[in-house]
């Protein structure tokens, strides 16, 4: 096929559509498609070899992916796609989650209404990440999914603490998204059972708009910062470092598309601690591959003393995660997977 994918990202290893998009188009390409990418921004992206600064370079595409949705830049790129019968998909990355259509509700009705309806309507799909998010996601006249995927390392995780477990969180400080006062709370609730096995909870992130001391509040005003310690965004080797010197890696969202997080913790054979919202909780289960629980602060609690009673465990859990990361996310399944859908929306 001839794909064309659509963004405006920069090169910001702290955007997950900034960091996900590239891996997309490399895996489009590596099953033998023609593939091309155009930022909208006029960015160059690193990582992408088939970056185009004039769209029309690449001529009569079998399809075109937008990545996100709101962008006032590919509205008049749609038009044109539509007049010239180029079928296109939307990939609105939790941006039309009636969640996150609850922020800024207003602005984004009228928004809606005068602008990005019709965009959205035009779509040949929009492609949702997660059933969860499809179940969520009341816009556009045909939704498929097809999700994220994730580069399989080489390292995993080996030598897990009998005391002293750390948990590690690596995200956005985005306290409700991310459930992190879920988080905290449930600390609050499990304190004591912590304490005696002298774990940390360790939660990495980058600041944005006051979130860091909005944080760092709520873990003084909950008094648990003698078990919680906020840090700044990592990247890179002393991100790898961390992961594979964690024990458990937890996430409390209420809400996600797929979150790369977990996808990355799964794959490094880390054995993992979420709630439903973060989509991946009954996977999780099923594969025996962490801890899944409610997206309230009393069932994260029950799962991390859970967690901490199968400490002989760790090991095994966590091969399995690697094992569903692998089967399920590694990009060649992805990739073949969302081509095949692709195929059938153009009857290519």
């Amino acid at each position: 096929m001839r794909i064309l994918h659509i963004a405006c990202i920069s090169n910001d290893p702290f955007s997950g559509v900034a960091v996900v998009v590239p891996q997309h188009v490399r895996a489009h390409r590596d099953l033998g498609n023609e593939v091309a990418f155009f930022n909208v921004n006029g960015v160059r992206i690193d990582g992408i070899d088939c970056q185009i600064d004039d769209m029309d370079s690449f001529k009569d595409p079998d399809i075109v992916i937008f990545q996100e949705c709101y962008r006032k830049e590919y509205l008049k790129i749609y038009k044109k796609l539509l007049k010239d019968n180029i079928p296109y998909v939307i990939v609105p990355h939790s941006e039309l989650r009636k969640e996150a259509q609850q922020k800024k509700r207003l602005k984004k009705t009228v928004a809606n209404i005068l602008l990005f309806n019709r965009f959205i309507n035009g779509a040949a799909a929009v492609q949702v990440l997660s059933q969860n998010e499809y179940d969520s996601t009341s816009f556009g006249r045909r939704k498929i999914i097809g999700t994220n995927g994730i580069p399989m390392p080489e390292e995993i995780k080996t030598g897990f603490r009998q005391s002293g477990t750390k948990f590690l969180y690596i995200g956005r400080l985005d306290a409700y998204a991310k459930g992190l006062d879920i988080m905290v709370d449930a600390v609050k609730i499990c304190s004591e059972e912590l304490k005696k096995d002298n774990a940390t909870i360790d939660i990495y992130g980058p600041d944005w708009e006051g979130r860091f001391a909005h944080l760092e509040q709520l873990v003084s005003d909950v008094g648990v910062g003698d078990l919680i310690s906020l840090h700044h965004e990592v990247t890179g080797e002393e991100k790898k470092a961390l992961l594979l010197d964690c024990d458990i890696f937890i996430q409390t969202s209420r809400f996600e598309g797929m979150p790369m997080g977990i996808l990355e913790s799964l794959s490094y054979g880390i054995p993992t601690l979420v709630t439903r919202g973060t989509t991946l909780g009954e996977q999780i289960r099923e594969a025996d591959a962490g801890w899944s629980a409610e997206t309230d602060a009393d069932s994260v609690s029950e799962a991390i003393l859970k967690a901490l009673s199968e400490k002989d465990r760790y090991e095994e859990i966590g091969s399995n995660g690697r094992k569903l990361a692998s089967s399920r996310y590694s990009w060649p399944v992805i990739a073949a997977d969302t081509i095949s859908k692709y195929k059938e929306i153009t009857g290519k």
